[in-house]
């Protein structure tokens, strides 16, 4: 697992951690979100991380039109002292009025186990702020009865998901979404020289 960025943008990725077992919405409702196409940076305490985000590879002739259910690639390397980390993820977005929500497929043993939830926002066109769902708000949501859910574990080898469908976490983060996700972490868009 990366460190800084990876723990604070796709938290709880490694042991293939989830927020949720359904997405937000379904790949296709809402369309790629081309205006976070590109190539991101982040630093932090003597470490840089590349986030590379952009369409899913088609066989689509260039110059067509993207299907409509095309995934977001991400792909992120960390520059450490001791060497390079890298990780890919695809994703599909998800738009609940003004908030933007990427659904981040998380894969176990070749087979989809559920997704992350990372919001993000545009701030001017150079830069992008990601927050993951912060899991203590996760399980309290669960305890609570909010949304459901299962909570099993503690510690690093816990367990929070929301086992809910998309229609109920839809309407669940419509109403308390602002409470849900951590500080954001913030990417600066690498410009060519």
């Amino acid at each position: 697992m990366m460190a800084t960025l990876a723990l604070a943008v796709v938290a709880g990725l490694a042991g293939c951690k989830v927020d949720t077992v359904h997405p937000i919405s379904a790949a296709g409702v809402t369309p790629p979100d081309r205006s976070i196409y590109g190539a991101w940076q982040y630093r932090e305490k003597g470490e840089l991380t590349y986030v590379h985000i952009g369409p899913e590879f088609s066989l689509a002739a260039a110059g067509t039109a993207p299907p409509a259910d095309q995934r977001t690639r991400i792909v992120i390397v960390d520059h450490k002292p001791n060497g390079l980390t890298g990780e890919a993820y695809v994703a599909h977005g998800s738009r609940l009025g003004q908030a933007r929500y990427l659904n981040v497929l998380q894969v176990e043993d070749g087979k989809p186990a559920g997704y992350i939830l990372v919001r993000y926002a545009l701030a001017g066109r150079d830069t992008l702020r990601f927050s993951t769902v912060s899991e203590d708000a996760l399980k309290a949501a669960i305890g609570a009865g909010r949304i459901a859910g299962s909570v099993r574990g503690a510690g690093l080898s816990s367990e929070t998901a929301m086992t809910a469908g998309s229609a109920e976490i839809e309407a669940f983060l419509r109403a308390e979404g602002d409470r849900m996700f951590g500080k954001p972490v913030v990417l600066r868009r690498v410009t060519a020289p």
